[in-house]
């Protein structure tokens, strides 16, 4: 009679006092510093391992972090020539407890495998900007030739990257895949055949109007998304969608909403997540002028491109910036 008293009254000690879910735990890893668990917070529902290296000569520099990320991260390859540097960027995730804990062992050696052969150049020693491009081999089979656009105005800051070329396998690719507004310019495109990546760097300027007007804006009702700081835009190439995304930013209780000129693959969510750092998305895309912007009495005025200024890192330039001794911070995140 005890043992069937005591049945209940520990299934009821388990409903009340042990959550009903527990967070994913990931190691927790900064550049500088031990390793410790964390639970992942809301919104996170994987583990990442996020490793650059630079290669130049016989010389290795390797850094690596680890902690959680968003559930829609997929794993990724990049590497590009800077000089006589080749940086190359990896990350992989997992979904398991501790799933990216270190594994101690011998430095990676430099691969020597050969693949496509791709032409590379970035905006750090403005190569790209003055037509300096490089060779590169790809190193990894699924890796395919590719060049990275993207323009902030939001932040600024004159040691983010505005182009890159060189070998990646990356979401989004083969596109083109892309985003625009006032304030944003983000084109992704990839190709598999030898230095297809080549030629002028891609302006958004030049791309040709495709006859869709969209609302632009970043920020809240009140801060950048506010009536007077939303505007009609003439949108450009392949974008040819007109987006609404709303999210939290930075995994706190701030909404935050973008709006602008996208391809359909920007609609699935993992690039507007990456790109602008927000959790908790809701998107929505139309084909309809002013279509992401649901106000009848609305009387927009227009707007244009995004301004020249330096650009954020984001979407798929993910640099570590401490690897290259600028004293940054890790923006793969």
């Amino acid at each position: 009679m005890g043992r069937l008293l005591l049945l209940p009254l520990l299934l009821l000690w388990v409903q009340t006092c042990i959550p009903a879910s527990w967070g994913l735990r990931c190691m927790r890893c900064e550049k500088i510093g031990n390793c410790q668990v964390e639970e992942c917070a809301l919104g996170q529902g994987l583990c990442r391992t996020t490793v650059v290296h630079i290669w130049e000569g016989g010389e290795e520099l390797e850094v690596v972090e680890r902690g959680c990320t968003h559930p829609e991260k997929t794993n990724r390859t990049m590497s590009y020539r800077i000089g006589m540097q080749i940086i190359t960027l990896t990350e992989t995730v997992c979904g398991s407890d501790l799933c990216n804990r270190p594994i101690r062992g011998q430095p990676r050696p430099f691969p020597r495998s050969r693949f496509l052969e791709c032409t590379s150049c970035a905006s750090s020693d403005l190569s790209c900007e003055r037509g300096w491009e490089q060779s590169l081999q790809c190193r990894n089979p699924g890796e395919r030739c590719m060049e990275v656009v993207t323009h902030r105005n939001l932040e600024v800051s004159p040691r983010d990257e505005r182009y890159i070329r060189g070998c990646g396998n990356l979401p989004g690719c083969p596109g083109p895949t892309g985003f625009h507004n006032n304030d944003t310019f983000h084109f992704l495109r990839c190709c598999n055949t030898t230095k297809c990546n080549g030629g002028p760097v891609l302006e958004l300027q030049n791309l040709p109007l495709n006859g869709l007007q969209c609302y632009s804006c970043e920020g809240n009702s009140t801060y950048g998304c506010s009536f007077e700081e939303t505007s009609l835009i003439a949108c450009r190439g392949p974008m040819n969608q007109c987006l609404e995304a709303t999210g939290t930013k930075d995994l706190g209780n701030t909404t935050y909403t973008v709006r602008g000129c996208a391809t359909p693959s920007w609609c699935q969510g993992l690039h507007v997540a990456e790109a602008f750092g927000l959790t908790h998305l809701n998107i929505s895309c139309l084909t309809g002028n002013g279509s992401n912007y649901m106000l009848e009495d609305v009387q927009p005025r227009m707007g244009g491109a995004p301004r020249p200024s330096p650009a954020h890192l984001s979407l798929t330039v993910i640099l570590l910036t401490t690897a290259r001794l600028w004293g940054g911070t890790l923006l793969w995140t």
